[in-house]
């Protein structure tokens, strides 16, 4: 029996598309490892760095004295309010920051008047330095979480709106002209047709919002607040704690890489559904 007859059996074992599995698999492998092998080297050269120079602990400790001190302080349950403070901040305001993007750019894009009037605020917010902007917020909202979430929604809505303003002027027009035809209201077309269409978009929006957003969190930490890892950091910094602050620095790049690869998968799903 020839190989051909074989692939043709009803009980033949194989599948289309089966054998395009392995190397989808490593496609998704190869960079996990590729980032985990570029972060053990960086590590390795930090910790060559401070063996070989012989670097003041205080200025530059070395990785197992960094370790050390954070498994320390998880064992004394000192990060964990930190943490889950700054990751509330970041999470709420993104969500909100989502909301108005999304809002915004169907208004946008039906409403042609209205992006003329609201998109100059729209630029001016963009443009003007975030850290330039926390104080006022801060005096507006106080020291707790409200003025965190705001200005992380400030940062996180604009990608969002920009990259779901650009799909749905990508929409096809016999999209439109079925709509018409079937007398389909506006917000049943935003419901059923607009956000579906543009997810994809929204999660590419997400993935560049949520890395911002990591950073304005911390801003908004560093002028006033009563906890957080920005809060932390700068204590750490104001008591010559080096080793605090270099921890703070690393469980931010954490909880913001975790979040930008979740989007990242979530938006890899989204256009295998509904095309990029």
């Amino acid at each position: 029996m020839t190989s051909a007859e074989t692939a043709a059996r009803p009980g033949s074992s194989a599948r289309p598309g089966s054998s395009a599995r392995p190397g989808r698999t490593a496609d998704a492998v190869r960079p996990v490892v590729i980032g985990t092998l570029s972060l053990l080297a960086g590590v390795a050269l930090w910790w060559l760095v401070t063996a070989a120079f012989g670097i003041p602990a205080y200025k530059l400790p070395s990785p197992a004295a960094v370790a050390g001190h954070a498994w320390q302080l998880t064992g004394d349950d000192v990060l964990t309010v930190h943490v889950q403070q700054t990751l509330a901040e970041v999470v709420q305001g993104v969500l909100i920051g989502a909301v108005a993007g999304v809002v915004l750019a169907i208004l946008f894009t039906r409403l042609p008047f209205v992006e003329r009037l609201l998109m100059p605020l729209v630029i001016v917010a963009q443009v003007t330095p975030k850290i330039s902007i926390a104080p006022l917020i801060v005096l507006w909202l106080g020291l707790g979480v409200g003025s965190k979430i705001a200005l992380v929604a400030l940062v996180s809505f604009y990608p969002v709106m920009i990259n779901m303003v650009t799909r749905l002027r990508s929409v096809p027009k016999g999209v439109d002209d079925l709509a018409r035809l079937l007398r389909i209201g506006p917000v049943a077309r935003a419901v059923k047709i607009d956000l579906p269409y543009s997810l994809p978009a929204i999660a590419v929006g997400l993935r560049l919002g949520v890395l911002q957003a990591v950073t304005a969190a911390v801003i908004g930490e560093f002028i006033g607040a009563q906890s957080g890892l920005g809060y932390l950091e700068k204590q750490a910094q104001d008591n010559d704690d080096i080793k605090l602050v270099i921890i703070c620095l690393g469980l931010l790049c954490l909880m913001a890489w975790v979040m930008y690869a979740l989007i990242g998968w979530a938006e890899r799903k989204l256009t295998e559904r509904f095309g990029g």
